[in-house]
């Protein structure tokens, strides 16, 4: 389904937050205008932009009146606003554990995540390789429940849905990382390599 006048979204190209609504405008062939926000220059502190989003983050979307920020709010909005195809089941069970294992992805295995990151960005020499070590494990153990919940799916939730679009900016750098593929994760490794065939995916690579 096609907008009169395409999205805008305000946008970093690296940023896993603008990414995962990528990818949501991607699967559901939704035309959008991006208009760059350079976050080294601050430019998401500027008044101008602050006025779309107080939390002066990215991303920011604007369709016709609608102005949004928080990408998986956005996503809901593009969810109901765009329903075709759908990425979100009609069963209200199968809806709400979907949000639980967003939440999961992405609140509950940040702090490791955000450690490998940090000590990642610091010069190799610098590194603390027992923390990036002990991270790498703690989110081994965490991705187990994602390994069992999924089982033989072929996606997290089954079908395609707005969970695999939260988390696949994550995973691809929890791959960089050398989290992924593992053998303990057979399912995430096969689940990952089946959305990187996937356009919508391979144009936030």
């Amino acid at each position: 389904m096609s907008t009169e006048k395409p999205i805008k979204l305000y946008d970093f190209t690296t940023s896993p937050n603008c990414q995962r609504v990528k990818v949501v405008l991607g699967e559901k062939k939704l035309p959008f205008e991006t208009i760059p926000i350079d976050l080294r220059k601050g430019e998401q502190k500027k008044a101008d932009f602050l006025k779309l989003n107080p939390y002066g983050k990215v991303p920011v979307v604007i369709d016709g009146e609608t102005v949004l920020y928080e990408s998986c709010i956005i996503n809901e909005y593009l969810e109901e606003k765009y329903p075709n195809p759908p990425l979100m089941p009609k069963d209200q069970a199968k809806k709400a554990r979907i949000r639980i294992l967003i939440d999961y992805g992405l609140n509950h295995l940040d702090p490791p995540y955000q450690k490998i990151r940090m000590e990642l960005m610091k010069e190799e020499k610098e590194r603390n390789q027992e923390a990036i070590e002990n991270s790498k494990r703690e989110l081994n153990n965490l991705l187990q429940r994602l390994e069992r919940e999924m089982g033989n799916q072929p996606y997290l939730a089954g079908d395609f849905s707005l969970l695999d679009a939260a988390v696949i900016p994550r995973f691809l750098r929890m791959e960089g990382f050398r989290v992924l593929p593992d053998p303990s994760l057979p399912n995430l490794g096969k689940w990952l390599q089946r959305m990187k065939d996937r356009p919508s995916v391979k144009a936030i690579m």
